[in-house]
């Protein structure tokens, strides 16, 4: 039986859930008021003879049926008398007892005409699911109730991401609804796929969390994707509705911080995947400059029509009322004292906000998050949101500059000098080479963890990292805006990767506004370029779990720096990890983005640039072509080989093309033959299998596919028997033609290997 989780509701929820069920209920039309000088009327009918009925709606969630019944008995039963109306209905949040029930009858007769005219939390959840359009109208409630609540709390979603669970959880809390979630809602029902845009703090957050519990209440599995979109595609199944959630998929500051080598591909064949299953949803948030940015640079991301799978979020969506609601929302839930969330009530106080140009959701709930930790004068809460929208970066530079300790502000600052999370074992590391204890470290994060910091765990591992992105905004700004914080940060730099962010964070690049502070400051930079150069190996950091560094983007990087900065010293440090690294660049286990390095060098006309470029050019060819094993790692190596060939094309390049579309047809024939026959070899997904087979059709000579219109088909309708006529191989040895079929054997298989119960010689 559904219940409902009234208690989370605010006061003013309460009332219209009240207004619009009794409407039902009652088949009579209801005003409603506002408490104040008509004290004792929440809802009101009045009858064509004059006489009335009156509801009244206590939500007391946050007290017991002895102090409702009590104040009943000495305030609310005078009210009554005074009003008298023909009829009065008392409905609470509070689950009555009979004897409670029997107190409130006696105290509120003759206007309650029968204890049926008291509703308790029971009367209240049989009347919501009598009426159920009333719950779909009041997203809130819906969203709330216990069917929703608990399918997040299904094992397989707490064991993958139970702070995603809790700030669901939360979300659903402060909430208010607005017209973006209907107009999103509609794009995923549609298309499958909805990619939220706007700027930061404006919501986008939030309206993905109320669309994975909408869906949710629907039965879908929730998967969230933190690193990559392959996450997707190994967790997909088949046989379950799933929607995937991926926050901020292009970063939070900067594309450079997010997106990996040929995840521009692997995002849009998800995309398309996933639009192409009914069965499957995928909600993606990022903010919209660098949507943009990533369509200047990623040709196959600039051809795709975003238009159609998009939602963007601006404060023009925001009416006053849905403004007034989301501050309200927030005051309600936050840890003010009773009489400073009265003081909101005020029109001088609320309206300044939710009628300033700046208003911005996250602000407003970052205030009230933060109030005891902001000011010993809670009462200064509504001023200090006002100052904060007035201001966005005085809400954190109040806490860094009057709250924090030194040690407190070095962590800040060593966690903004990576451009994303840092695991908690590096973590520890550096601050040993700061000089600092662990203990301290322990103690400041303590102080920092669920304010400005957050730790999740991943993959078995602890990572450390900013609370929202709007802290590492802050940071940018005060970097930007203050040399000494510039040169305090240079001073933490042990390692390529805080190298990395020194350079993407700030708008250096094309002549940027903090390329003459660099400048100025050269020597501190050639100091901090000089440390991490000689930092530990990073394939030695790799064998100790750090993630494998691309050594062809970690020359261009210093390249790069040193051409703009005018440094001889960092640029030699560039060209030096051509030369030095490139035995090591051949042999990385992860991707290598050549692309900015080839062309950096292709514009050094000095002689030792060339003589780089030329082991650039010879190192790539090499690199692409030492393992093209799968179809993954056959592209990325046509990628690489085509960067060559546009900056040095010549019969090198052109040798190892045609070595390469070798390897590909193989491939592509071994593929095929296998996905006819399951049992007898790996499967490729159905993704690979599209590309595959798009590739082969576009051969002149290759066999046809008959009786398919196109790829799709023959990967998710497959025609056993042409396909496996095609292979040379007979149609009868396989049992089942499906593609669900072919991912339960294979899944089947797997686990067998596994368990060890499967020798090498089993067959299918």
């Amino acid at each position: 039986m559904e219940t409902f989780e009234l208690s989370r509701l605010t006061d003013f929820d309460f009332e219209a859930v009240c207004k619009d069920v009794f409407e039902e209920e009652f088949g009579i039309r209801l005003e409603i008021f506002a408490s104040g000088a008509d004290g004792g009327v929440d809802l009101r009918h009045t009858y064509p003879d004059g006489s009335s009925l009156i509801i009244q709606c206590k939500h007391w969630h946050r007290s017991t049926r002895a102090k409702l019944v009590e104040h009943v008995t000495k305030v609310e039963s005078a009210k009554v008398s005074r009003l008298n109306p023909a009829r009065y209905v008392l409905a609470t949040s509070l689950t009555l007892t009979r004897g409670a029930k029997d107190k409130l009858f006696d105290a509120l007769q003759p206007y309650v005409k029968s204890p049926d005219d008291i509703y308790g939390k029971d009367e209240m959840d049989a009347l919501l699911r009598k009426h159920e359009p009333v719950v779909r109208r009041h997203l809130r409630l819906w969203l709330t109730s216990a069917s929703v609540l608990n399918s997040l709390l299904v094992k397989n979603i707490v064991t993958r991401s139970q702070a995603l669970v809790r700030e669901l959880e939360q979300t659903l809390l402060t909430y208010a609804a607005n017209p973006s979630y209907a107009r999103a809602l509609e794009i995923l029902d549609a298309k499958g796929v909805c990619v939220i845009a706007g700027i930061p703090g404006i919501g986008k957050t939030t309206l993905a969390h109320i669309l994975c519990a909408h869906y949710l209440s629907e039965g879908y599995e929730l998967v969230e994707i933190s690193e990559d979109a392959e996450e997707a595609n190994r967790i997909w199944d088949d046989e379950v509705k799933q929607v995937y959630y991926y926050d901020d998929f292009l970063g939070q500051t900067t594309l450079d911080e997010k997106l990996g080598k040929n995840e521009d591909g692997r995002l849009l064949s998800l995309m398309k995947r996933v639009a192409r299953d009914p069965s499957k949803r995928l909600i993606l948030t990022t903010r919209e400059y660098i949507l943009a940015q990533a369509k200047q640079r990623y040709e196959r991301l600039d051809r795709h029509s975003f238009d159609t799978q998009m939602y963007v979020l601006d404060l023009g969506g925001y009416t006053y009322q849905c403004r007034a609601s989301i501050l309200y929302n927030h005051v309600y839930n936050s840890p003010l004292p009773a009489s400073v969330k009265a003081s909101f009530a005020s029109p001088l106080v609320y309206r300044p906000i939710i009628e300033h140009r700046n208003f911005n959701p996250r602000i407003v709930a970052a205030t009230l998050a933060e109030a005891e930790l902001l000011s010993d004068q809670p009462h200064l809460a509504p001023s200090d949101i006002f100052a904060n929208l007035e201001d966005p970066h005085r809400l954190w530079d109040h806490i860094v500059t009057h709250q924090l300790s030194d040690t407190d502000v070095k962590l800040l600052k060593v966690v903004f000098s990576f451009l994303s999370s840092i695991r908690l074992r590096d973590l520890q590391d550096l601050w040993g080479m700061y000089g600092e204890s662990l203990r301290d470290l322990k103690k400041t994060l303590s102080v920092l963890d669920g304010t400005m910091l957050k730790t999740s765990r991943k993959f078995g591992e602890i990572y450390v990292e900013f609370h929202n992105p709007s802290v590492r905004d802050y940071f940018i700004h005060l970097i930007q805006s203050d040399t000494a914080e510039l040169i305090s940060l240079m001073g933490l730099v042990r390692y390529f990767e805080q190298i990395e962010t020194l350079w993407l964070q700030f708008p250096v690049r094309g002549n940027g506004p903090m390329l003459s502070t660099y400048k100025e400051l050269k020597c501190a930079l050639e100091d901090a370029a000089a440390i991490a150069f000689r930092a530990l190996p990073f394939d030695e950091r790799s064998r100790r779990g750090a993630p494998v560094i691309d050594f062809a983007r970690r020359a261009w990087v210093y390249l790069e720096m040193g051409r703009d900065v005018g440094s001889s010293v960092i640029r030699g440090m560039g060209l030096e990890a051509v030369a030095e690294n490139k035995e090591r660049m051949n042999a990385s286990n992860g991707v290598v983005d050549y692309d900015a390095l080839l062309q950096i060098l292709a514009e050094d006309e000095t002689p030792e640039g060339r003589h780089a470029f030329a082991d650039a050019v010879t190192s790539a060819i090499e690199w692409a072509l030492a393992d093209i094993s799968d179809w993954s790692l056959i592209n990325e190596a046509e990628r690489v080989l085509r960067s060559v060939e546009h900056y040095a094309p010549g019969a090198e390049v052109e040798d190892a093309l045609e070595l390469l579309e070798s390897a590909r047809y193989e491939y592509a024939q071994i593929a095929i033959d296998d996905w006819s026959q399951p049992h007898e070899g790996p499967v490729s997904s159905a993704t690979e299998m599209k590309e595959i087979i798009d590739y082969y059709r576009a051969i002149p000579d290759a066999p046809r596919f008959e009786g398919f219109e196109t790829a799709e088909e023959a990967v998710y309708g497959i025609d056993w028997e042409h396909l496996s006529a095609f292979s040379g191989r007979r149609s009868e040895q396989v049992s089942r033609p499906t593609w669900a079929a072919v991912q339960e054997v294979e899944h089947m298989m797997q686990t067998l290997r596994n368990a060890n119960r499967l020798d090498s010689d089993v067959e299918g």
